[in-house]
């Protein structure tokens, strides 16, 4: 019988392989500072070309240290995404502050307006009560009326 090995040569090549991708890993995300770390791509091919192996060995053989990648590439974009958030939610403030300050100068032209309204209303109501007046007047005017005569006017006595 034939000595047996712990591991064989495929199983020493992967172990290998692993180290190599999981040093190269640790390269891309910690070896760095914040603002180089944000300008680094985590790809499959930057964590192949970083390890010096061939990115069919990584899908292949490697689940774990895609799903170690994938989450990497999770938690570096949360912080994007609050910053866009936040940059987002600072923007609609300015927009709410500018749009409050539109709703008081036109709820200040409406009162105006409201105001010349309402004088405009008390007007027309003076006016009509005044041509329904003058028409009253006109009318009483217009009647015919008696003329009295008196006997001494017209040289006619009795």
């Amino acid at each position: 019988m034939p000595k047996t090995t712990a591991a064989n040569p495929l199983d020493r090549r992967v172990q290998a392989t692993a180290e190599k991708l999981r040093a190269a890993l640790d390269r891309l995300t910690h070896g760095f500072d914040e603002s180089s770390m944000i300008e680094r791509q985590l790809t499959v091919a930057a964590l192949a070309r970083e390890a010096r192996v061939g990115r069919n060995a990584i899908y292949a053989n490697h689940r774990d240290i895609l799903d170690e990648l994938t989450r990497v590439r999770q938690q570096r974009r949360a912080p994007s995404r609050i910053a866009a958030i936040t940059e987002k939610v600072a923007e609609q403030r300015i927009a709410v502050d500018i749009m409050q300050g539109q709703l008081r100068q036109l709820a200040t032209e409406n009162a105006g307006l409201m105001r010349r309204a309402i004088e405009a209303e008390r007007r027309a109501d003076r006016a009509e009560h005044r041509i329904a007046q003058l028409t009253r007047e006109l009318d009483r005017h217009r009647r015919p009326s008696l003329l009295r005569s008196s006997a001494g006017e017209h040289g006619e006595g009795r």
